[in-house]
């Protein structure tokens, strides 16, 4: 009775859930190549020849900047110390694109910034990525099929029947020889027909289990505030702070962005990327969150805050220094996508992702052929009952 209620739960969830999660293991497929595909793209706006002269000094890329954009408000920085990549400069904005967007109307109402490519050699404007609205609309579709809150909550729930999927799955196909590697592992292509697809579906997923284990409990954290914040407890990881640190009464004179970017460098020395957050009111501190020259991997961000006019450190978060929680909490995305564990974890996350379909396809084959062997035997009882009645 157990192994048919876990069977009729593997197939229901199967043929339901298992489509979302064909949609995205797709697009999560190819949202790991986005990055290099931009900049392999984009020439010349991502990145830029760099000059025997050098770079402007923050401080004077931003002047540029501010004189070129006189209508806009600066608020943020992104500066590399890659001579190749383009810094980024960021503006408010006041405009809540997020419900043009369809995204869910939970994460809207926060301003958000927007931000726009420059050169760090003399600070002219690159322009608009191409091929940057395909990823964006490729993200929202992986993370809520581009349908807002009812698209959240049903990507919510698919990623819960990933979860059940693996586990149930494992529990069906449980081999009597457990300690046979062949039989959990290996294809037989002399079989045929329905036994072919369900090994086939069986040995695949046995393949792919742990990275889509891995990917299902790393997903949940951006679909449940639930799972979210009992993940922070379990883990011992602070709660974010999204609250901008303030230095007492507003202040009376500028901010002074050269004392505060010699105290940055100063502090940290040598940095691999550093994105700064400028003052949106004269109280605020200047926040820059910065990755290591040597970075565990692209999240392991450092935060650094500072005293707009004298540069005085006010708060130094490092990720070498947080405890296991924090950067597990802080590690959530690059477990997600695999690159965690270098270009191994995330070319096998890749193709796991990328066959994702296989099992939407497989699975509704088997249940098509499951109900089709389910009809003719149905058939075959009626007709043998009425030769039975006729012949009586």
């Amino acid at each position: 009775m157990l192994r048919k209620f876990w069977l009729q739960v593997h197939w229901l969830l199967g043929i339901t859930a298992g489509v979302v999660l064909a949609v995205m293991g797709v697009t999560g497929a190819l949202l790991s190549f986005e990055q290099d595909l931009l900049r392999w793209m984009n020439p010349g706006v991502i990145t830029v020849p760099p000059r025997a002269d050098g770079p402007l000094t923050p401080q004077e890329l931003l002047a540029r900047i501010q004189t070129a954009f006189p209508e806009k408000r600066l608020i943020g920085l992104e500066l590399s110390a890659d001579p190749h990549a383009a810094a980024r400069v960021g503006f408010a904005s006041s405009v809540d694109s997020q419900r043009r967007q369809g995204r869910p109307t939970g994460q809207g109402g926060r301003r958000r910034t927007e931000w726009r490519y420059v050169d760090p050699y003399t600070g002219a404007a690159l322009g608009e990525p191409w091929g940057q609205e395909f990823f964006r609309f490729t993200t929202e579709l992986h993370r809520w099929l581009a349908a807002g809150d009812t698209g959240k909550a049903i990507t919510g729930a698919s990623t819960l029947a990933l979860i059940v999927l693996c586990l149930s799955g494992l529990y069906l196909r449980w081999p009597r020889r457990m300690l046979n590697w062949r039989t959990w592992l290996t294809f037989d292509f002399t079989l045929t027909g329905r036994a072919f697809l369900w090994r086939l579906h069986a040995v695949t997923g046995t393949w792919v289990l742990l990275l889509y284990l891995l990917a299902g409990l790393t997903g949940l954290f951006w679909s449940y505030e639930w799972y979210r914040n009992g993940l922070m407890r379990l883990t011992g990881a602070p709660p974010p702070n999204r609250e901008r640190m303030t230095v007492g009464a507003p202040l009376t004179v500028p901010l002074d962005f050269a004392t505060v970017w010699a105290a940055f460098l100063h502090e940290v020395g040598e940095f691999h990327t550093a994105t700064v957050s400028l003052p949106e009111h004269p109280a605020q501190a200047v926040e820059i969150r910065y990755l290591e020259p040597r970075p565990a991997h692209e999240r392991a961000f450092s935060q650094l805050v500072l005293h707009p006019v004298t540069g005085a450190v006010l708060q130094h978060d490092r990720y070498a220094k947080r405890s296991l929680g924090g950067k597990l909490i802080t590690s959530m995305f690059v477990l997600h996508s695999g690159t965690f564990f270098g270009v191994v974890g995330w070319a096998l996350m890749m193709v796991a992702s990328l066959i994702m379909p296989l099992f939407a396809i497989t699975g509704w084959q088997l249940y098509l052929a499951r109900r089709a062997k389910k009809r003719a035997s149905l058939l075959n009882v009626i007709g043998s009952e009425e030769w039975e009645r006729t012949n009586a």
